[in-house]
């Protein structure tokens, strides 16, 4: 078993607790300590005031003293919130059905270790505190298997999705790419995990429109007395299209020779925006910095393709169209 000191001495305890009469030389190959060190954890939680009893003789099984209980889990909600979105965003597996923490109380998360305790966090909480953490989960998308982990600080993500739940607005100080802060009053819709980054999208006050901000590039979120109406949309692909067209250097729009609900399947919605033009064309959206990284990406389906704008995306291709002759070209 890997991990701290103190994470090992923790595991001594659950394993007793959960399995009274384990043996020092078993709890030694479960921990992957000796049996010597097992004395001292078992030392350890004795001087903090937990009666961890062993019967004599090398093989003795290890048990809590009859009758002892282990004192409530106490947390402030805030605490409790912070938490457990901290291991919701770490933890590494949605649950099987696709549902959010918060609707499965009680079940198996996952296999991780972050997902095993936040299973054992929601359950031990108190019924108020726990009526909390669910709500506020339920307003966070949490990430796929496969994801990066995102970065962002549980005190914030705690306080937006807080604001997301009570449908309260927010006042927050954002830094932009460049480090450029500014102070933003914002309706917040939601959260969700997008190429290992957390966003929250909702309604900027400033810009008058619907933004998308990264999470870890706020600074500062104080929930204020104002509410919202929650309009009806998915967060994620709210956001998944918001940062399809958030990339300032040029906007792309072009013209694919397809009914939309044929096209739709082959654009990501991080790359772009699909619009029916009449019934067999469709229209995409979106944004690069990059257009020779973007003619790969938006390639990769079977429909004839008309650029609209920009000339440095038309060029793009161009350049592409003399790679891909070049490399057909029989030497």
């Amino acid at each position: 078993m890997t991990g701290s000191p103190a994470g090992r001495v923790l595991g001594l305890l659950e394993r007793v607790q959960e399995r009274p009469g384990l043996t020092a030389p078993q709890l030694a190959a479960e921990l992957g300590v000796s049996e010597r060190t097992v004395r001292r954890y078992v030392t350890t939680l004795q001087e903090l005031g937990i009666p961890v009893e062993a019967e004599r003789g090398r093989y003795g099984g290890h048990r809590l003293r009859p009758g002892y209980r282990m004192p409530p889990l106490m947390l402030s909600p805030d605490e409790a919130v912070a938490i457990t979105l901290a291991l919701a965003l770490t933890g590494g597996t949605e649950h099987a059905s696709g549902h959010t923490v918060g609707d499965t109380v009680g079940d198996t998360v996952g296999d991780t270790a972050g997902d095993t305790a936040l299973a054992k966090l929601l359950h031990v909480l108190p019924r108020g505190v726990s009526e909390r953490v669910h709500a506020v989960l339920d307003a966070v998308a949490r990430p796929s298997p496969d994801a990066q982990r995102p970065g962002a600080d549980p005190g914030t993500v705690a306080a937006l999705a807080s604001g997301a739940v009570e449908r309260r607005r927010c006042r927050i100080r954002h830094r932009d790419a460049h480090g450029a802060a500014t102070v933003r009053e914002l309706n917040p819709y939601g959260l969700a995990v997008v190429f290992g980054s957390l966003y929250v999208h909702g309604w900027c006050h400033l810009r008058q429109a619907r933004r998308t901000f990264r999470v870890d590039r706020i600074d500062r979120v104080d929930l204020l007395t104002r509410h919202f109406r929650m309009p009806a949309l998915d967060v994620t692909d709210a956001v998944e299209r918001s940062l399809a067209l958030a990339r300032p250097e040029w906007s792309v729009s072009l013209l694919l020779h397809g009914p939309v609900a044929e096209v739709e399947p082959w654009v990501p919605r991080f790359l772009g925006v699909c619009e029916p033009v009449g019934a067999a064309i469709t229209r995409v959206r979106s944004s690069t910095s990059n257009p020779d990284y973007f003619v790969l990406r938006i390639s990769d389906h079977p429909f004839a393709m008309t650029v609209e704008e920009p000339d440095a995306v038309r060029e793009a291709f161009a350049r592409a169209a003399e790679r891909f002759a070049a490399a057909a070209t029989v030497s």
